[in-house]
């Protein structure tokens, strides 16, 4: 889990200064009607609903405000949060048992690689906010997209009760090893990491691909190979 708390931390730093150097008020584009005040305190409060859930192991109650008070200063608060889920999440081996409300095992490596990618993501967002050139690392991103089609693409069709396509859909990475075909088996979702050949093929850095998913940029920043309309009818599913 060492990865995913090296990039928790170095994001959260990023946040913190973000909110610091830049305009508080700034429009959040992948996030209507939110600005980067509200960018931070949603993240902030997300670290500690997860740290919650990893130091007790169960969902934690309505009741519980992890928000920030009015005299907390966002930037300080932000770094705060990180550390304390950092900090829970160290003090646990990975295959500890644990409660998330991800249709996936629950285990704590699960909420580690959430946290970081969810932490990874919105930091672009709040540097992209603010006119800050936003990087994302490509191993981490391969890491999002592998989420994306083992948890989150599987939530969001569970979610929105809808079947997955009958065509099916290839994504490769440029910059480092990853591939993965999704496919519709008999009214059932199917993904493997694996290269083979789709109704469709999407290629791209994993960072594109990546945001992609993710709703942040436009489908035409990546090379499409074989049916369009197979790759739209995957990438317009509701998104997790």
């Amino acid at each position: 889990m060492s990865v995913y708390l090296t990039a928790l931390r170095a994001d959260a730093d990023l946040l913190s200064a973000a909110i610091r150097t830049g305009d508080a008020a700034a429009p959040v584009a992948a996030c209507p009607g939110w600005d980067l005040t509200k960018l931070l305190e949603h993240t902030g409060w997300v670290q500690r609903w997860a740290t919650h859930a990893v130091l007790n192991g169960e969902a934690p109650g309505r009741e519980i405000d992890f928000g920030p008070s009015s005299d907390d200063n966002l930037s300080v608060w932000i770094v705060d949060g990180a550390t304390a889920l950092i900090n829970a999440l160290s003090n646990a081996a990975p295959n500890d048992p644990t409660w998330h409300p991800f249709p996936f095992e629950q285990q704590v490596w699960v909420w580690a690689r959430r946290q970081a990618l969810e932490t990874a993501m919105h930091r672009w967002d709040a540097q992209t906010a603010i006119g800050v050139q936003a990087l994302l690392d490509p191993e981490l991103s391969r890491e999002g997209i592998q989420e994306y089609f083992e948890l989150g693409l599987p939530r969001a069709i569970s979610r929105a009760e809808v079947e997955p396509p009958t065509v099916s859909l290839h994504v490769h990475c440029t910059d480092v090893d990853g591939e993965w075909l999704v496919w519709n088996e008999n009214g059932t979702y199917r993904m493997l990491p694996v290269h083979d050949k789709g109704d469709a093929a999407i290629r791209g850095t994993a960072a594109n691909i990546w945001l992609l998913l993710m709703g942040r940029i436009d489908r035409s920043e990546l090379d499409l190979v074989g049916d369009a309309s197979a790759a739209d009818a995957w990438l317009d599913l509701p998104n997790w």
